[in-house]
């Protein structure tokens, strides 16, 4: 027998992958949305926030999409500055889905991203770190696990059911631009399970039962064979299927920048204090 399929408790942002092929209904819908703008910036782009200078090719980015429904699908996001940076804008629809309710067998998804952005410093300015910061939300239903892997390592995992949202941040030094690469993974396996039904009365063994005996030889006796019965539980095997699925709403990155002196600036900086010291040392002593 195949465990009734309960809908698992979903998050109200959540893609419902597992509903009439939603996935592939919201990825087509958020891909003509988006299309238009996706069309515009498949060249090369340039950005300034008066503090730096933004660079990224658009077509040499590639981000991708797996369910058991669809399969591999690629999608787009939009693209906006925001701050010190870059928000790329999913709407949902990267994602990795997996169910074993759909062929009644295990099943893994992986879905995948790869950006990278070029920051340069303006003038008068320097860059020391960068926050990557990853939006989005995940439901399982075990047996099932999701999980988010990116450049430092897993940043999430959970195998123990629920649904819930994130927002993590992850923090890189350094002037140059991490690379905004990783996975998203979903699998769904089947274990089976017993239930209990009751019980039943099985046979046993025979006992000797007296039957009588002899009233003149009391020692002549007959027994009668009897069957004996226990008791014996029963059960039945059922199989546990399961559903997982994570998303990324958005990817940010913003640049951590600081003022420095142009060097002008340093340079008239020095020629003032010389010239201070220099008339210092002209006034006469009292």
């Amino acid at each position: 027998m195949v465990k009734p399929h309960s809908c698992p408790l979903r998050s109200p942002i959540m893609t419902s992958f597992s509903r009439r092929g939603a996935l592939a209904r919201r990825s087509v819908v958020a891909t003509l949305a988006i299309g238009l703008t996706a069309l515009a910036q498949a060249q090369s782009t340039q950005w300034s926030t008066g503090q730096v200078t933004i660079d990224f090719d658009p077509s040499t980015f590639s981000f991708t999409s797996d369910s058991t429904y669809t399969g591999p699908q690629g999608v787009s996001p939009a693209y906006s500055q925001v701050g010190q940076g870059v928000k790329l804008d999913f709407g949902g629809t990267l994602a990795a889905f997996a169910s074993s309710y759909v062929f009644f067998g295990s099943d893994a998804r992986t879905g995948s991203f790869n950006a990278l952005f070029n920051f340069t410093p303006e003038a008068g300015y320097a860059i020391t770190g960068y926050t990557v910061t990853y939006t989005g939300g995940y439901s399982v239903e075990s047996p099932a696990s999701v999980s988010l892997n990116a450049q430092s390592g897993p940043l999430i995992f959970n195998g123990n059911g629920g649904s819930d949202s994130f927002s993590i941040d992850n923090y890189q030094s350094g002037s140059v631009a991490p690379l905004l690469a990783g996975e998203l993974s979903a699998s769904a396996n089947v274990e089976y399970i017993q239930i209990f039904d009751g019980y039943e009365l099985v046979y046993s063994h025979d006992e000797q039962v007296l039957d009588h005996c002899e009233t003149e030889d009391p020692f002549t006796c007959y027994y009668n064979t009897v069957p004996v019965y226990i008791q014996q539980s029963i059960y039945h095997t059922e199989s546990d299927l399961g559903e997982g699925q994570i998303y990324l709403s958005t990817i940010s990155v913003q640049a951590h920048v600081v003022a420095v002196p142009e060097p002008g600036s340093l340079a008239l900086g020095l020629a003032g204090l010389v010239s201070v010291a220099w008339w210092a040392r002209r006034r006469p002593v009292a």
